[in-house]
């Protein structure tokens, strides 16, 4: 709901902006208007080329993150398989690892897609410090002594490094996709190009009804941007049925 205030927001400033430009244009005389057409008009081919270029560069980036997280997290679930596999093969003095996996993930889960009361919550580096020694610690407290429980336990530690690494590196990734900064730049110059647009047209309904699908769409193209940044709480999140899954499995 945010993104979407945001982006009507943004419509709504852009719309503005080519309705000031028509404004302004009727309080010149006709002869400004005419002489300045060229220059105008350059100025918004200019800013017409940088907006579109920049702004789809900034939807494939969104989308990058959406499809990168969307991959990552379907890698894990093969892997925490695996890593509770060997587990199990070790015996029963890995039950222990087994319970902590389990709450790893059901942590991992309310961490990336939030609760009722709050939304995803960032990794630290603190926290994921303190998970990856101890489980350090907890596999340095095995001792194996068949040779199939060392291959176990090489198996696991491996597997959960591996787990580890991976989920801080989707942490990292959606810790700042966009930077706002590029943002407010994409908006000034749709307000620029609107704007500059206003000057040169002739004031009435068809014109201005131009002006305002223009704003719809560049507005839309932020709401994209904001949405898919967000994989796990935006409108087009990743379902969380598959690790709701994985953590009813790993119970049983």
């Amino acid at each position: 709901m945010n993104s979407l205030v945001r982006s009507a927001g943004i419509a709504a400033v852009t719309f503005a902006c080519g309705v000031v430009g028509m404004l302004i244009q009727l309080t010149l005389p006709v002869q400004y208007v005419t002489d300045a057409r060229g220059t105008v008009g350059a100025m918004v081919g200019l800013i017409t080329l940088l907006l579109a270029l920049v702004l789809g560069l900034l939807i494939w980036t969104a989308f990058s993150v959406f499809t990168t997280q969307q991959a990552e997290a379907q890698s894990l679930g093969p892997m925490i398989l695996e890593l509770d596999l060997a587990l199990e093969k070790y015996g029963p003095e890995a039950s222990g690892g087994r319970a902590l996996l389990q709450a790893g993930l059901a942590s991992s889960r309310k961490r990336f897609y939030g609760d009722q009361a709050r939304g995803p919550q960032a990794f630290t580096f603190e926290e994921s410090r303190a998970n990856m020694r101890g489980l350090a610690d907890y596999f340095d407290g095995l001792r194996p002594e068949t040779e199939g429980q060392r291959q176990n336990l090489a198996t696991a530690r491996q597997l959960a490094t591996t787990v580890a690494q991976t989920q801080n590196l989707m942490a990292r990734q959606l810790s700042n996709p966009v930077p706002p900064f590029l943002l407010v730049v994409v908006v000034c110059w749709s307000g620029a190009l609107f704007l500059g647009n206003g000057l040169v047209s002739s004031p009435n309904a068809v014109t201005i009804a131009a002006e305002a699908a223009g704003a719809i769409a560049i507005a839309s193209g932020i709401f994209l941007i904001l949405e898919l940044s967000q994989p796990y709480s935006g409108m087009f999140r990743l379902p969380s049925t598959g690790v709701d899954k994985l953590i009813d499995l790993l119970k049983s």
